[in-house]
């Protein structure tokens, strides 16, 4: 039996950020500029867009970005479907995604897997 779709906490995620670029970046208005509009909540910035009922993110220190995020599977079973409309909203949503990582990181998607990669081989 399937089990039905719908939103999916995901494990908060760490990601390393550039030296020196969280100093650089008005947390705010990037949150504005990917997702139109941001809600503050102690010092998490948090939103919903598109696929994402929940994004939440921060800042650890100067080093790190956590991000904690819910998902809505049913998008994935109506892109499978053929939704056409649902595929759109998914697509835009993981452009934006990406987009915003980018901003707050100054890693680009490959630079933040690598890096990923690089701190799980230190265990950290």
């Amino acid at each position: 039996m399937l089990k039905p779709a719908g939103p999916v906490r995901a494990a908060m995620q760490t990601y390393p950020v550039k030296p020196g670029h969280a100093a650089k970046v008005d947390f705010a208005m990037v949150f504005d500029a990917c997702f139109d509009s941001h809600k503050k909540e102690g010092d998490w910035y948090s939103t919903s867009f598109g696929s994402m009922p929940q994004i939440k993110a921060r800042y650890e220190g100067k080093k790190e970005l956590q991000v904690d995020t819910v998902t809505d599977k049913s998008f994935a079973v109506k892109v499978a479907q053929g939704d056409k409309q649902a595929m759109q909203v998914a697509m835009d949503t993981q452009r934006r995604w990406n987009e915003f990582l980018e901003a707050v990181t100054g890693y680009d998607a490959k630079q933040r897997s690598k890096k990923i990669q690089e701190m799980a081989k230190k265990g950290g």
